[in-house]
């Protein structure tokens, strides 16, 4: 038995427990209320509708990508379930590659039929919607769901119960999403109180920036800001042709992969020590 066949069972449980349908409809639901309430007033509207809709996935999609994922492992040790796949025999390595792939492929499907929901949306009441546009934004949010998902994933590997991996993962949304911009504690508050404050230091805004970025959150917002849309983040000037290469659009991945393997890497370890009892 290998990977493969865990993520085809897992697969199957998602459908049979729903859990694909509630991905796909929460999902939906959201991109179709942004798509049916963005102003009709502006030059390009249907545009609008893709970038209002970026704008909003940086809050939602890791939340559906946390709750998708969280239960992977835990959920399976928690109900006593672990024992009878690492009895098949099948290697602890391949339980986490097989989670992984099933449930990444549960959030890709999720942002898949929600981006065609509210492309067709768009059409419906523009008359036109950018078809290359929307299919390249589909495939970074796809993307930045599978990130979210490794996460989880990786808590879930990391939790011997489903309370544990529950609070990580609300743990890890509030941190960097809600606390990431919050006054006095965001990055660029916290980080120049320690550097002048307490350093007694010049200001240094390129390492507030760069922090700031280490939100996954964030760096997805830097990546598909600049590279689709052209505009400015939300509360981050966009990087300058001077700037350092680690603010630039084009490094916001490599802050991405980081993560999903870090997150990974560090439940692997963990859950291959783990004694399973």
């Amino acid at each position: 038995m290998s990977w493969l066949a865990v993520a085809h069972r897992d697969i199957t449980d998602a459908r049979r427990s729903n859990v694909l349908l509630a991905a796909i409809g929460s999902l939906s639901a959201f991109v179709a209320l942004v798509a049916a309430t963005t102003s009709e007033s502006g030059s390009a509207p249907a545009e609008d509708v893709l970038w209002t809709t970026n704008a909003i996935v940086i809050w939602y999609v890791p939340i559906v990508s946390l709750v998708i994922g969280y239960l992977a492992i835990a959920g399976e040790r928690e109900t006593g379930r672990i024992k009878h796949l690492l009895g098949l025999p099948l290697r602890r390595r391949d339980v986490l590659l097989g989670k992984l792939v099933s449930r990444s492929l549960v959030a890709v499907v999720a942002v898949a039929v929600a981006m065609a929901v509210g492309g067709v949306i768009a059409l419906v009441r523009f008359g036109s919607v950018p078809i290359g546009h929307l299919v390249a934004q589909s495939t970074f949010v796809a993307g930045f769901a599978v990130v979210y998902v490794a996460i989880a994933v990786g808590i879930s590997a990391l939790s011997a119960t489903r309370m544990r991996a529950m609070v990580g993962v609300v743990s890890v949304y509030v941190f960097f999403t809600i606390a990431w911009v919050m006054p006095g504690i965001n990055p660029h508050d916290s980080v120049a109180y320690v550097v002048e404050d307490l350093l007694g230091l010049s200001a240094r805004p390129a390492l507030y920036d760069f922090v700031y970025h280490l939100s996954p959150s964030f760096a997805y917002s830097r990546l598909t800001n600049g590279f689709l849309f052209e505009r400015a983040e939300d509360g981050a000037m966009p990087p300058e042709p001077g700037d350092p290469f680690y603010l630039q659009e084009w490094f916001m991945p490599v802050i991405l992969l980081a993560w999903l393997v870090v997150a990974l890497g560090v439940g692997y370890a963990r859950f291959r020590r783990a004694e399973i009892g």
